[in-house]
Order: structure tokens, then C-alpha cells, then sequence
């Protein structure tokens, strides 16, 4: 098992896609970052350096990170099976129930280390553009948000791995993912049954990272409910990816 996770960080390694979703992670963070704390605030925002500017400011680097590890999780699962790259890793491996796990453990070190990476990065930039502006203690706790983040990026790695290995299409897996996380449950669910969506995958991510949590889970239960879910689509990964005929 050891072996087979090391052979799938080596693919990992050797591919573009961490390089470009891990890229894309931390360069759109810092864009976020950067402009909610250089743009001066429009009236009827909260100040620069108040618990919800800096709470924003930190909680991008969930928000990025995990939509990031989501598609590269994606594509580190179905594109295999678009390249058949797969029929070579089952013939080395015929118990494709190892193979799977060894993808999934594998992707979710990647997705908690560049979750981790985009929310140092945004601490390194974030500090001393504050500092420049005399603002030297922020209100949240940053710790917490780090945990929550890398948390949040490696389950969402699992998710997308899971997502891959039932819809086998590249394509079709992300933009089914992206409409169910942007359009169902953040411009739908969380507009219209708040009560339902904090216990849905975006509902629990933002839990983990939520300085005031009226509205969302605790960051104890939003752990418990992401990771319950990813548990829960990695056991239907496994059914798929074992019971199905290759071609």
C-alpha cells in the first residue's frame, strides 16, 4: 500500500495539473487578498482590519484551495481513464480496491499541502500589508483558520477523486461538480434552506473556517460532516471503480 501511494505522489509529480491547480490556487488567493485589503472599503463595508474584513480576507484561501484540489482530484481519476492510462495501473495492480486507495491518500496529502501552501502565502502577504497600514493584531483566530483550510482542501481533493471515478468524464465530472458546489449549493440552498445547506460538502467547508458560526456548523461538527462525506463518496469511488468493465 505504501508503495502504491508513493508510485501515485510520483504521478502526481511528473504531471502539469499540480503545478497549474496549485499555481492557480495561490495566485488567485493573493489577487483576493490583495484587493480587499488595498482597496479602500465602499461605504457600508466593514473596516479594513475588522473581524469580518479579516475573516474574508483569510477564509479566500478555503474558498480557492478547495475548489482547486476539487478539479485536481477530478482529473487525477478520470483522467486516467481518458488517457486508459488506467488498464497499465490495473494490469500492475489488479485489486483495483488498493488502487483507488492509493489515489485517494495520495491526492488528499497533495490537496492538504497546496490548501496549506495558498494559506501561508496568503498569511506571508496579508501581515505586513496590514503592519503598512498600522493595523498589527487581527481580531480572528489564524490558526484555526489554517487547520480548517487544510482540512477543507484535502477532503475536497477525496471528493473530486470520488467524483472522477463515478463520472469517468473529465469534463462532464468538473462541470457537474461546479454547478452542484457554486450554483446549488452556495447561490440556491444557501439562500433558500440555510438549515440544509451548513450540511452539505460547502456548507461544512465553510463551518471550518466561519468566525461567527450563528448561521454555519461548528468548526468540531463541520469537521466531522466534510469528512463524512468524503468517507461517504469514497465508498461509493470504490464501488464504482471495482465493479465496473474497462474499456
Amino acid at each position: 500500500m505504501i508503495n502504491l501511494t508513493r508510485i501515485e505522489l510520483l504521478k502526481l509529480r511528473t504531471t502539469r495539473a499540480i503545478y497549474a491547480t496549485g499555481a492557480a490556487s495561490i495566485v488567485l488567493t493573493l489577487v483576493s487578498a490583495l484587493s480587499s485589503i488595498l482597496v479602500a472599503p465602499r461605504p457600508g463595508d466593514p473596516p479594513i482590519g475588522s473581524a469580518s474584513q479579516a475573516h474574508h480576507v483569510f477564509q479566500q484561501a478555503s474558498a480557492v484551495s478547495s475548489m482547486a484540489m476539487f478539479i485536481l482530484g477530478v482529473l487525477v481519476m478520470a483522467g486516467e481513464h481518458r488517457h486508459r492510462t488506467i488498464l497499465q495501473t490495473y494490469l500492475a495492480e489488479p485489486r483495483r480496491s488498493r488502487v483507488v486507495t492509493a489515489k485517494l491518500t495520495a491526492t488528499g496529502i497533495v490537496g492538504a499541502v497546496i490548501a496549506g501552501a495558498s494559506y501561508l502565502a496568503t498569511l506571508v502577504t496579508a501581515l505586513p500589508l496590514y503592519a503598512s497600514k498600522g493595523i498589527h493584531t487581527l481580531p480572528i483566530n489564524l490558526g484555526g483558520l489554517g487547520i480548517g483550510t487544510v482540512l477543507s482542501g484535502a477532503c475536497f481533493a477525496l471528493l473530486g477523486v470520488a467524483v472522477g471515478a463515478v463520472a469517468r468524464n473529465t469534463v462532464a465530472a468538473i462541470v457537474v461538480g461546479l454547478i452542484w458546489i457554486q450554483v446549488f449549493e452556495v447561490a440556491v440552498l444557501q439562500n433558500m434552506i440555510p438549515s440544509v445547506a451548513k450540511w452539505l460538502p460547502v456548507g461544512a467547508s465553510q463551518g471550518l473556517t466561519a468566525s461567527d458560526t450563528t448561521h454555519v456548523l461548528s468548526q468540531p461538527i463541520a469537521a466531522a460532516v466534510l469528512v463524512g462525506w468524503a468517507a461517504a463518496m469514497v465508498l461509493l469511488a470504490a464501488r464504482f471503480s471495482t465493479r465496473r468493465e474497462l474499456r
